[in-house]
């Protein structure tokens, strides 16, 4: 896949996901009561992932949330997330690098180690997440899986996001929460 389609690509589904979820998310209670301002079981998102496209590519890749991507492309091969009112799952298989001009770097996670899950609600752009889950392995296949309950988002969390955000590279073993975006929901 080449990298113009790839922005193309990512941009009309991030559109598409923030337009469709929009239309979901509310600020009443839902029909039992609660109080939370989501139908169908608290599900805020349904989704899948693509990889993100550096600033540096022509067309460059976006900053999304206010945070930027990681400085090189990646592709996901199968991805599922859903995001409930209290509990967030991302599951990725084939996260990988590609065409990096570095052969040896394509079909790989890189010095990637560790990945984290942000969500973000309500439009906004300070790099800010609504969550963000435990760093988890990245594993040299390119898979993880995040599963955390208990969750507490915003109510109503209109036009949600999850960014999948570098937490730990080789160089940089230390767990961070803030790092750049290698995949966005919308595929």
């Amino acid at each position: 896949m080449n990298t113009p389609y790839r922005f193309v690509a990512l941009l009309s589904t991030v559109a598409l996901a923030v337009g469709a979820t929009t239309a979901f998310a509310h600020g009443g209670g839902d029909h039992h009561g609660k109080g939370h301002g989501h139908h169908h079981g608290g599900t805020i998102l349904r989704s899948g992932l693509v990889g993100s496209t550096p600033l540096t590519a022509t067309p460059p890749g976006p900053t999304l949330f206010g945070v930027p991507p990681a400085g090189a492309p990646w592709v996901v091969a199968s991805s599922k997330v859903r995001i409930r009112d209290d509990r967030v799952r991302v599951r990725a298989k084939g996260l990988l690098l590609i065409n990096t001009g570095n052969p040896a770097l394509d079909g790989t996670i890189g010095p990637v180690r560790m990945v984290v899950a942000a969500v973000f609600c309500n439009d906004t752009q300070d790099g800010t997440a609504a969550f963000t889950s435990a760093p988890v392995p990245l594993d040299p296949d390119g898979d993880f899986r995040v599963d955390e309950k208990n969750v507490t988002l915003p109510s109503p969390c209109l036009a949600p996001g999850v960014l999948v955000r570098i937490a730990a590279t080789a160089t940089a073993p230390t767990p961070v929460t803030n790092g750049p975006y290698i995949a966005a929901n919308g595929g």
